[in-house]
């Protein structure tokens, strides 16, 4: 059974290649263009693992990241930060004594094998 991987980021450049090239690693994509789309899915589609931006619109990826570590259905899932913010980890350290930091951070551009390679850790 492939794993699912719910992809939030809000340019629409970077989701149509990150469902390209999951899907074609024989992984089941779930696309969303912003947190609060992303978190209208997550219950859908059930994913093994989310690749999340940080600057979005309408709920940007820290919103998203703390309301899904709440909560306990979710809490769970891994997260790889997929951002070109360079000072990215700062946005999660306000929340660092509440909530677990996320599982990788990886910056903007990206290496697709690198990619891979943190995804099929964190999902096996």
């Amino acid at each position: 059974m492939s794993k699912k991987v719910l992809i939030v980021d809000d340019e629409e450049d970077i989701r149509s290649y990150l469902d390209s090239l999951l899907s074609d690693n024989g992984y089941e994509t779930t696309l969303a263009e912003d947190g609060e789309e992303g978190f209208r899915k997550l219950a859908d589609c059930l994913p093994d693992i989310i690749i999340l931006d940080i600057i979005m619109p309408n709920q940007t990826g820290v919103g998203f990241y703390r309301k899904l570590k709440k909560s306990e259905a979710h809490k769970n899932i891994p997260v790889i930060v997929l951002t070109g913010v360079s000072s990215y980890k700062d946005f999660f350290s306000r929340s660092h004594l509440t909530l677990p930091k996320p599982e990788e951070f990886m910056e903007k551009p990206f290496s697709s094998e690198e990619l891979l390679g943190k995804i099929e850790a964190l999902v096996t």
